[in-house]
């Protein structure tokens, strides 16, 4: 008798776990609200939402009203991802009062939400915010080293491209490519400060206003240490010998043809752009009047000496990429985010845990006008980047970077 109880509360036990975990969510909402600047009447419309986890995505459309009613989801973790992109003369059309935007400029309405758990029935509100594009984008980022023709570790190829995303002529003149903090333990996270990217290293590019031009369509590159052809030491590496420019302190070094591309603020006696073999690595470029100098540099916390970092405001960012590292069992950790959504909502990655394989982060192509390329921004990397092997500096025509 005892053995027939314990065996039905053993079923009933199961029954009711079952009931607690169920096998789809059959309601979920998801009300998206506008950015303030627009009218009341405006309502995020007919727009697509992606979710998506390790093994699933979903994409749904909200309704008129700007909601989202979802059934049918998997119990899980989600990055939820929406964006609606229209031109500056769409967007004063659409608010309320004035505001100082060209009418050919890009601007973004965009939510990103990470790792969201999604393991219940429930109804929530997302403030949907507000994004100018601008016309400089990091288009690739090579860190990941090769093997040179010893089959040695082979990391001196390194390199940054800017990309002039716009239809119109840019200059670098007195812009910045920076590199965020990359200590470990992290020393400073997005979560941790909204307003300031803690930086590692910053450099300044020269130039009097219109010295150093981009032209539409097309891009710059920056050797983090060596501008030469270094397929003469690794027949799988990149020729940097025509680069745009080498970071380095003094024009007439390195490579005498290359131009300098100092670094102007770093704690540590390194006079190269030092991007980490298998990352993490965070590259942003912004502009200021301000000094730079002028502004405030802290220790990690805690700490009194050692590795200092400066704080470089957000609103000051063009452009940023965050490329975490790929660990062996667990794929690349979210938490240890440095850039903020408003700077990247997403983040990217190599495939390999510790490097030398060749591998690129280069931006996905969306359109062709007229013979000038352009360039995938939708302000997250995880959408934006893919994965190429074999980079060459300033081609675009890999078939991994038509959009996917």
């Amino acid at each position: 008798m005892k053995k027939v109880i314990l065996v039905t509360m053993l079923i009933f036990s199961l029954l009711s776990c079952t009931r607690e975990e169920p096998l789809y969510i059959s309601s979920f909402q998801i009300e998206f609200k506008m950015p303030q600047s627009f009218s009341p009447s405006v309502k995020y419309a007919g727009r697509e939402v992606v979710l998506t986890n390790s093994s699933n995505t979903y994409t749904f459309n909200t309704d008129n009203n700007g909601i989202l009613q979802m059934s049918g989801i998997i119990p899980d973790e989600y990055t939820i991802n929406t964006t609606w992109e229209m031109t500056g003369a769409q967007y004063k059309e659409l608010i309320q009062g004035n505001e100082l935007i060209e009418d050919k400029a890009r601007i973004l309405v965009k939510a990103t939400m990470t790792n969201y758990p999604v393991f219940a029935n429930q109804n929530i509100s997302v403030d949907l915010e507000k994004v100018v594009l601008k016309s400089l984008l990091i288009s690739k980022v090579y860190y990941s080293g090769t093997k040179d023709n010893s089959n040695r570790n082979y990391t001196a190829d390194s390199f940054v491209e800017i990309f002039n995303n716009s239809d119109e002529v840019v200059y670098l003149d007195g812009k910045y490519l920076a590199l965020a903090e990359s200590v470990s333990p992290a020393a400073y996270l997005a979560k941790d400060d909204p307003n300031y990217i803690y930086t590692r290293q910053i450099c300044r590019f020269p130039g009097g206003g219109q010295d150093y031009s981009v032209e539409p369509g097309k891009s710059i590159v920056i050797a983090a240490r060596n501008a030469r052809d270094h397929r003469s030491s690794a027949s799988s590496s990149v020729d940097l010998s025509d680069a745009d420019f080498e970071v380095k302190d003094l024009d007439g070094t390195g490579n005498p043809d290359v131009k300098a591309l100092p670094v102007v603020s770093s704690s540590v006696a390194i006079k190269f752009f030092n991007l980490i073999t298998g990352g993490p690595n965070a590259v942003f470029i912004f502009e200021t009047s301000d000094d730079i100098m002028s502004w405030p540099e802290v220790f990690a916390p805690g700490k009194t000496s050692g590795e200092r970092f400066r704080k470089v405001p957000v609103s000051t960012v063009i452009d940023g990429v965050e490329a975490l590292k790929n660990n062996a069992s667990t794929g690349p950790d979210v938490n240890l985010k440095r850039f903020q959504d408003i700077v990247d909502a997403g983040y990217v990655f190599i495939n390999a845990t510790s490097g030398y394989t060749n591998e690129s982060l280069e931006r996905k192509i969306i359109g062709n006008d007229n013979g000038r390329l352009i360039l995938k921004d939708s302000n997250n990397s995880l959408d934006d980047f893919t994965i190429v092997t074999g980079p060459t500096p300033r081609k675009y025509d890999h078939p991994q970077l038509l959009n996917q």
